[in-house]
């Protein structure tokens, strides 16, 4: 006789901002499938293939399940880890970091944040105070690989570093989609359902989505729109070529403009020395084409604009987010329905991270330098370890990967090897992992409650918050990340959320709740446990967004005077370069999210299994290459070793490859070793002048590379 039927459970994915509604099935305590949840009152059944997948990692025999502790040393490559308890392993993790407080001072501990906590309730609602129980200054987190730049700008522009105002994908007349390809990546910074869907519906309402990229991507087709081929690392330029048309030929309504901004004249000045002639010559976009998109923008009913880490990871991202706000602002589409709009969601945010400093700049250990969110620059972790003066000595790593998402991987692996600890806290023994003196277990978004109020706090199109129980106990001797913190601070010694004898990790979430008439409670008995919330007001970008104490938007914030100038030089720099210099982007795929699914056989697939470097035919005709001739891809920074892929769909001068590849060392991790592919990152530069020092943002697109032949090892056949 078969079993009865499986419970099902309302949830929602946490691999990336949309948390797609998932409906999971449960038989004898275990999760047995997972599906679009089809009475999502937001999401509607759709879920994109990772999600429905995500039992692969679930279930996978590698995850770890018990603390581990190393027992061989770090600067041997092949970790050796025996289990030990709880209680003994935070414990020791604790001792060690009184002790080098100590005798060393606060900042000998570091704090590295990885990308997966921030769509984990739990940890995002206490993370502050946890921090504050570590008590350094040396932070850290992937903000700084993916989205610091709109962070530094947005506290500059609107005195709020979470102040976002979003596309109105539901309402506009024209889409202007810069560095992002939704097809693929579901769009970051902006919490929407089936972002595709809603991108082919504005051509429907007969509008227009125009995609400006170095490639021809995915989401551009004949039921979306066109791709505008740009050089990679010039974005700033193309907006700041269309603001000046906006400016000094279309015009404004400088009255209007002045309602709601000041130093607008400043940011004339500026703007003044980009006309579309001399950015053409930079974009590689002809002068009147850039014309013609202001005159499109300027001339639909409403317009709205966006970009996303094929911008925020080059060396302007910034600048050229303050240059997109700009053209919103003064082509009177900000703050208006169909434009871009502040969505308030559940609760203010902004408020929470109102500028503090106008100068954020300080002295610090390795000169001038400022933090972005309470962030330093990753691509400095190294220096701050080697730092002679006041090395980081201790570094607890969240569930992150720095070894494969921060560039130069190899100077940070010699730079891990001089920690006297190193704990990683993950579902997996990762490549950072590995050479961990601890890892400890994770649980995983199916063994955990949640809330999804993170991603309802100013950027949500279509407002809404859920709850999710636990959909299944967890495996082994998991633990929740806050939790885990959390314990180790209690034994440092320091007051916790574990003091309590019923800790709820979730009193911060229902106190913001409480705002909307919510709580987890009343959730918990609603249908799909969501409640959705009031359309955003589009003129909340104003009246809420804006925090400088004056109300105003700041159109020309002095704290960018020294990128402003900056400008300058690398648009000289971009004009001298050589005919033919190659510039290296991240390409994202379908089958891969940064470096957290390499494990996933069901992602592996035929070119897919590997990271290639994928070429233009017309270069790879001109360096002599073929499909499946492994090449030597080179700068000042670096080298390493790839398979050549020839793809039409990038612009010529341009080469692709995947950030987060470089599996190598993963010992543990079955179908990741035996796909490792090679680490990108080892291209990008490290160390100072290797991120934007405005935003802290790591430079890791539009990087120049050579591209050989390897005449060792051709797999091309014929020539």
């Amino acid at each position: 006789m078969s079993g009865p039927a499986p419970s099902q459970v309302h949830t929602f994915c946490r691999i990336c901002e949309p948390g797609c509604g998932v409906l999971a099935d449960v038989a004898d305590g275990a999760v047995v499938r997972l599906q679009p949840d089809h009475d999502h009152p937001v999401h509607q059944g759709f879920a994109c293939h990772k999600g429905v997948h995500y039992l692969q990692v679930h279930d996978d025999p590698d995850r770890i399940d018990r603390p581990l502790k190393r027992i061989n040393p770090r600067s041997e490559e092949r970790g050796v880890f025996e289990p030990i308890s709880w209680d003994e392993a935070v414990r020791e993790i604790a001792g060690k970091l009184v002790q080098l407080r100590r005798d060393h001072g606060r900042d000998s501990i570091g704090i590295y944040q990885g990308n997966p906590s921030a769509f984990n309730g739990a940890y995002y609602a206490n993370a502050a105070s946890i921090a504050r129980g570590f008590d350094t200054r040396m932070r850290f987190s992937a903000g700084t690989q993916d989205t610091s730049a709109k962070y530094a700008a947005s506290e500059a522009i609107y005195g709020a570093s979470m102040a976002h105002p979003i596309p109105d994908l539901l309402h506009t007349d024209y889409f202007l989609c810069l560095g992002s390809n939704p097809q693929v990546s579901h769009m970051t910074l902006i919490h929407i359902s089936d972002p595709m869907a809603k991108i082919r519906n504005v051509k429907k309402r007969g509008g227009t989505t125009l995609f400006v990229n170095p490639r021809q991507i995915e989401s551009s087709g004949p039921d979306t729109g066109e791709v505008l081929l740009i050089k990679p690392d010039t974005d700033f330029y193309f907006l700041a070529g269309i603001l000046h048309e906006i400016a000094f030929r279309i015009g404004f309504d400088r009255d209007e403009v002045e309602r709601h901004a000041e130093r607008i004249d400043e940011l004339l000045d500026f703007v003044a020395q980009y006309p579309v002639e001399r950015v053409a010559e930079v974009t590689g976009i002809d002068a009147g084409r850039i014309s013609t998109v202001a005159d499109e923008f300027c001339g639909a009913p409403t317009a709205s604009v966006y970009m996303a880490t094929g911008v925020n990871q080059g060396r302007q991202g910034a600048l050229a987010y303050w240059m997109l706000t700009m053209v919103s602002l003064l082509s009177g589409n900000l703050g208006r329905r169909g434009g871009n709009i502040y969505s308030r969601g559940v609760a203010d945010v902004v408020q929470n991270s109102k500028r503090r400093r106008e100068d954020p700049f300080f002295t610090g250990p390795l000169g001038t330098m400022r933090t972005v969110s309470g962030d330093l620059p990753a691509a400095l972790l190294p220096d701050f370890i080697e730092n002679p003066d006041d090395p980081i000595r201790a570094l607890i790593v969240v569930s992150g990967n720095p070894l494969l998402s921060i560039g130069g991987g190899a100077r940070l692996r010699e730079a891990f090897e001089e920690l006297e600890l190193l704990v990683s806290i993950d579902l997996y023994r990762t490549v950072t992992g590995e050479m961990a003196d601890y890892v400890l277990p994770a649980t995983d978004w199916l063994e955990r409650e949640d809330v999804n109020f993170l991603n309802t706090m100013g950027v949500a199109m279509e407002p809404y918050v859920q709850y999710t129980p636990a959909v299944t106990a967890p495996a082994g001797e998991r633990r929740d990340d806050w939790w885990i913190l959390s314990r180790i601070l209690q034994e440092m010694g320091v007051a916790t959320l574990l003091d309590d004898p019923s800790p709820d990790p979730y009193a911060i979430v229902d106190t913001l709740m409480s705002d909307a008439g919510l709580s987890i409670d009343l959730l918990k008995t609603l249908p799909c446990q969501t409640a959705v919330l009031p359309e955003a007001v589009p003129s909340q970008v104003f009246s809420i967004a804006v925090q400088h104490e004056n109300g105003l938007i700041d159109c020309c914030p002095a704290v960018f005077e020294s990128a402003r100038r900056a400008a300058a030089d690398l648009y000289a720099e971009l004009l001298a370069e050589p005919v033919g210099q190659l510039k290296l982007i991240t390409r994202r795929t379908n089958f891969m999210v940064n470096s957290w699914l390499h494990n996933v056989p069901v992602l592996k697939h035929g070119v897919h299994q590997d990271n290639p470097l994928w070429i233009n035919p017309v270069d790879a005709c001109r360096l002599d290459i073929v499909d499946g001739d492994t090449v030597r891809v080179s700068n000042r920074y670096g080298a390493i070793d790839a398979v050549a892929v020839c793809d039409d769909t990038l612009r010529t001068g341009v080469v692709a490859m995947t950030h987060g590849w470089g599996q190598r060392t993963a010992r543990s991790l079955d179908v990741a070793r035996r796909h490792p592919g090679v680490n990108a990152n080892q291209l990008a530069p490290t160390g100072a002048g290797a991120f934007d020092p405005l935003s802290n943002q790591s430079h890791l697109t539009g990087i120049n590379v050579e591209v050989s032949r390897d005449t060792r090892t051709t797999a091309g056949g014929n020539r």
